[in-house]
């Protein structure tokens, strides 16, 4: 045989080896291999399915003292669309405002007082919408729906309103006139909703995906078994890596903080107090999210691949910091529970923009210790099973 062609074909096997030995390699790492398969599947049902600007199952509340038909119609063409959904038929106007404070709803319509009568013998009535500014995205969209259906339902009940006059001479022209308030956020700054949720993110960021990636350093280099079989209990161990990132995940929140305040004159209408106490809370619940990332994984590249597809797409996506969770397919709503970054978001919502007191963030402070609690011992019970 020619000698070229000879070489040629040793190059040819080498090669073919070489791709072999690769392949082989990332077919052991399973680990990997199923993170970099599983990632792309993630996030095309993520985006697809998360990134929606729509507007669905705003939660309505409704005040009518009269509670006339013209009214009773108006309410029911609102539920009827698919971007309401009346939750509460309010006796007293106090009904709305605890409702607003405990997030049980997002927008209020108040009809005036014998509106059946002033639209059928003045010609006019007015309707006042109360709207929930924390969320600037979900107001603008729901005051602009809800104008469209009422000058909709104008036309209608003009006719209406022509069959039932008893003076057919004189049929004033009807006019429904919507106000519109915008609670918590009255100048709409779009500052007033990010904060929370880029306070939700940095602290993620840096306390999940940095610790999960430095303790796997320590795994990589040897030193962490060292530390493991040492007469340090396991716990210690844990807590003795975490307390750095704990100090700079602090001095980070107070930066973002004094940042929001004095820069993006976002004020915080509630306790200064309960702001940092569940944002320390908060710190803590994503420290044990890296340390549990730790415990599963060895390399710092499988690391940083679960914790951005784990911790920070779905803080991103599915935490209501983007995008209104009420949009999303049902399935998706039931997983961003498991979100602990949807619960922090909600009550720094609550106690920087609506000012409320800490007993409506009670719940979301009890989530935050049950995460806590639940992912602290399972890392811990991993870190046994490897000494």
């Amino acid at each position: 045989m020619p000698e070229k062609p000879r070489e040629m074909n040793k190059s040819v096997a080498r090669f073919i080896s070489f791709v072999g030995k690769e392949f082989n390699h990332i077919l052991r790492d399973t680990r990997t291999l199923m993170v970099l398969l599983v990632m792309p599947v993630v996030m095309i049902v993520l985006f697809g399915f998360a990134l929606s600007t729509e507007l669905k199952n705003v939660k309505v509340g409704v005040y009518t003292p009269s509670s006339d038909v013209f009214a009773q119609k108006l309410i029911s063409r609102i539920d009827a669309s698919e971007y309401f959904t009346v939750v509460l038929d309010a006796s007293e106007k106090e009904e709305l405002d605890a409702a607003f404070l405990n997030n049980n709803i997002e927008v209020a319509i108040i009809f005036q007082e014998n509106f059946y009568y002033q639209l059928s013998h003045e010609g006019s009535a007015n309707v006042q919408i109360l709207l929930d500014g924390t969320n600037m995205n979900i107001a603008q969209m729901a005051q602009f729906y809800l104008r469209n259906i009422i000058a909709r339902s104008q036309a209608d009940l003009a006719e209406e309103v022509m069959m039932n006059n008893v003076d057919p001479s004189w049929v004033p022209p009807v006019e429904i006139k919507p106000s519109t308030t915008m609670l918590y956020n009255p100048q709409m700054k779009s500052s007033f909703n990010f904060v929370p949720g880029v306070m939700g993110m940095i602290l993620t960021l840096v306390c999940s995906m940095m610790t999960s990636v430095s303790i796997v350093r320590e795994k990589e280099r040897g030193t962490m078994e060292v530390l493991l079989v040492s007469p340090v209990k396991p716990f210690l161990v844990i807590i003795a890596k975490t307390i750095p990132y704990f100090v700079i995940s602090a001095v980070n929140l107070a930066t973002t903080i004094l940042l929001a305040i004095y820069l993006l004159q976002v004020p915080v209408s509630g306790s200064m107090l309960w702001v940092v106490m569940i944002s320390l809370l908060y710190i803590m619940v994503s420290l044990s999210l890296g340390i549990l990332v730790s415990t599963l994984v060895s390399t710092q590249e499988e690391a940083i691949l679960i914790s951005a597809m784990v911790f920070l797409l779905p803080t991103l996506l599915l935490s209501g910091m983007l995008f209104p969770i009420e949009s999303m397919p049902v399935a998706l709503q039931y997983f961003s529970n498991v979100i602990p970054a949807r619960w922090y978001i909600d009550a720094m919502k609550a106690l920087m923009i609506q000012g409320v007191s800490v007993k409506y963030c009670l719940d979301i402070v009890l989530i935050l210790f049950g995460f806590l609690i639940a992912i602290t011992s399972f890392s811990v019970y991993k870190y046994k099973d490897r000494l």
